[in-house]
């Protein structure tokens, strides 16, 4: 038995410093990949068994968070984001913020680059709704606002490519990172880039082109396209230079597209309908639907009707390829309900706020006035007691009198305890008395609280006790205010005082006096 249970704390030790000395090593691999790079963090999360992963889900989610982050820096071809459901499932539950923004940020990017664009969207927004307010996740927020610019940009929604590479761009200078900023000024550029606002996107042509040397060389292909495109019209000699860089480096659409121009323009019509036709191994609707543009016009020019029409029939259904994608996608619909969503969540987390300090506030004030009523009633049965007691004792020292016993100690004893009892009844009935000389030297009850009333009545109690007693007793239910009413008509004052007391009217007084009437007990 002994040895049973020796094998079997050995064990949870072992597996104990096994998940622990994983967890370690996914760490050390996040932070190599910031230091050694990306490739080296690839190779060593490549050396994790699977079944190294499957005791613990923590370690699973992290694993793929890392797995897929490096796959994005190296441009691996990623065939699906099922492996994110993993992290987001797991930080969802965890609430770790962080890791799940960079979860959604990247299933978002992947979403994109596969042009799936309204699921791309979503994803995206969500990320965007977990770092707005994060100033430590300020990169990630770079990233995010630089994708929802391009993803915006493809969907054809200017307005907010604009509004979101604007946002990427204060945020990457706040980063201060030459990488960061190149790629968004790039972004702002080819938004702007539309034939209609050039003086903005010659302005931010010309921040970006002293900083693409900065970029490491396999990613400057498409800043040297671009750029040689922006040259194609105003200096041909700088545009062949910068596009021939580009294709050198990574063949691709968007410098064969500017090359073809080139070539067209100087007469070498076969050269440039080659690059046309490299230029079309795109998925890209809006490029491809320009670049046939582009070749039905030189088949017009040159007189080949033939090939025009079959050009522009090409074009023709890719316009209604794209129509129908814009329709599908409805980029900005997607947008403005995830922000409709937002605000609805945050005006029912506002509504839930404000109904628990309500709720709380109405407990406060129901505990209030319940002691507040205790307190009072208390005090008023302590003032009668204490009342009672000082008729007692009155009534006891006039026998004494009566009997001649005026010097007995009795008597002594009697009258300090009525000079006792006299002191507390008038701390008791400090706030009656004050209110009673208020009214009796010509002010009002306009801002009186319903305790004043009852204080009133409890200090006149200790003047003529018999009339107070006597409305107690002859009406029914009369409320402290009603019962001021008749003290004040039984010291004497005219209905015009009574309104000017009480800042009533004479049809108040008029019913007031009928209640009072009514109430009494035949």
């Amino acid at each position: 038995m002994k040895r049973i249970l020796f094998i079997f704390l050995v064990l949870c030790i072992l597996l104990g410093c096994h998940e622990g000395s994983l967890k370690q090593h996914l760490v050390e691999i996040d932070s190599i990949a910031y230091k050694e790079g990306d490739l080296k963090a690839h190779e060593l999360l490549n050396d994790i068994e699977p079944e190294m992963l499957m005791s613990n889900e923590e370690d699973l989610a992290y694993f793929w968070l890392l797995k897929i982050r490096t796959e994005i820096r190296l441009q691996k071809e990623i065939k699906t984001v099922e492996p994110l459901e993993i992290p987001i499932s797991y930080y969802k539950k965890h609430g770790d913020i962080s890791k799940l923004a960079r979860a959604y940020y990247y299933k978002g990017y992947i979403l994109n680059q596969k042009n799936e664009l309204p699921e791309a969207i979503v994803c995206l927004k969500v990320a965007e709704a977990l770092v707005k307010d994060n100033p430590s996740e300020i990169v990630l927020a770079e990233y995010v606002y630089s994708t929802l610019s391009h993803v915006n940009y493809e969907g054809k929604e200017k307005r907010l490519a604009i509004e979101y590479g604007k946002k990427a761009l204060k945020t990457a200078y706040k980063i201060n990172q030459s990488y960061n900023i190149v790629n968004v000024l790039m972004m702002l550029y080819v938004v702007y880039n539309d034939g209609v606002h050039q003086d903005s996107a010659q302005y931010y042509l010309d921040k970006c082109i002293p900083l693409v040397d900065s970029l490491p060389e396999n990613e400057r292909y498409t800043f040297y396209a671009n750029i040689g495109n922006a040259f194609v019209d105003s200096n041909v000699e700088n545009a062949e230079d910068y596009l021939n860089r580009s294709v050198a480096l990574t063949p691709n659409v968007i410098a064969y597209k500017g090359l073809a121009g080139i070539y067209y323009k100087r007469g070498e019509k076969a050269k440039a309908v080659e690059m046309w036709h490299k230029a079309l191994q795109t998925d890209n609707l809006y490029l491809k639907a320009e670049i046939y543009q582009a070749l039905y016009d030189s088949q017009q020019s040159a007189g080949d009707y033939v090939s025009a029409s079959e050009t522009a029939m090409r074009i023709a259904g890719i316009r209604d390829s794209i129509a129908q994608k814009e329709k599908s996608d409805n980029i900005r619909g997607l947008q403005e309900q995830f922000e409709e969503s937002l605000s609805q969540s945050a005006a029912r987390h506002r509504l839930y706020t404000t109904l628990v300090v309500v709720g709380m506030l109405l407990m406060l004030s129901m505990f209030a006035a319940s002691y507040l009523f205790y307190r009072n009633t208390k005090g008023r049965k302590e003032l009668r007691r204490t009342q009672v007691h000082l008729e007692q004792y009155r009534n006891e020292l006039k026998v004494l009198e009566q009997e001649g016993k005026s010097d007995s100690k009795e008597v002594e004893r009697l009258t300090q305890k009525i000079s006792d009892l006299q002191v507390r009844q008038g701390a008791l009935l400090q706030n009656g008395r004050e209110r009673y000389e208020e009214v009796m030297s010509g002010g009002t009850t306009i801002r009186w609280k319903r305790s004043d009333f009852a204080d009133c009545i409890e200090y006149y109690r200790t003047i003529d006790s018999t009339f107070i007693t006597h409305m107690e007793t002859s009406y029914r239910h009369l409320s402290s205010k009603y019962m001021f009413f008749a003290l004040m008509e039984h010291l004497g004052k005219t209905d015009e005082e009574l309104q000017r007391v009480m800042a009533i009217g004479q049809n108040t007084v008029r019913s007031i006096r009928s209640r009072i009437g009514s109430s009494k007990i035949e």
